[in-house]
């Protein structure tokens, strides 16, 4: 069985304990990497500047933000080993495939969570993200509780 990284763990360590206890779950049937947990303003404030994030981290702050309860409400996570280019077809199917065994792993855990990959949840990620007429921005990587 899949085991993170002490990177990957350190950086799940900084989520609600909700969304450590999912992608705990996933690991147990997926190979996992985690991406990022918690954020700094800073960190946000770059990220909406460089056009990967809609949320400044001032006025419109992210649920990777430090929230009251010390932790993160977001996490960016990926199918370990982490292949970006979806436009390779192999490529593509393995992220569909394993953001369908996270839905499905918060489904049967009761976390009610929301994908990058589907921010409208009108369930057409599960066929084809890219071809969704109503998903302006794709962060695949992205899962926050709802």
């Amino acid at each position: 069985m899949p085991t993170f990284s002490r990177q990957s763990a350190g950086r799940l360590a900084t989520c609600h304990p909700d969304l450590r206890r999912l992608f705990n779950a996933v690991l147990a049937r997926r190979d996992t990497t985690i991406l990022e947990g918690v954020r700094s303003d800073a960190r946000q404030a770059e990220l909406y500047r460089q056009g990967r994030s809609k949320l400044d981290g001032a006025r419109r702050r992210s649920k990777h933000q430090r929230k009251p309860d010390g932790y993160s409400h977001a996490v960016d996570a990926a199918p370990y080993p982490v292949r970006w280019n979806t436009d390779d077809p192999g490529v593509y199917a393995d992220w569909i495939a394993w953001a369908r065994v996270v839905l499905e792993t918060a489904d049967d855990l009761g976390i009610r969570v929301r994908w990058g990959g589907d921010w409208d949840r009108d369930w057409d990620r599960v066929s084809d993200p890219r071809s969704d007429a109503d998903q302006r921005f794709n962060d695949w990587p992205h899962w926050e509780l709802r």
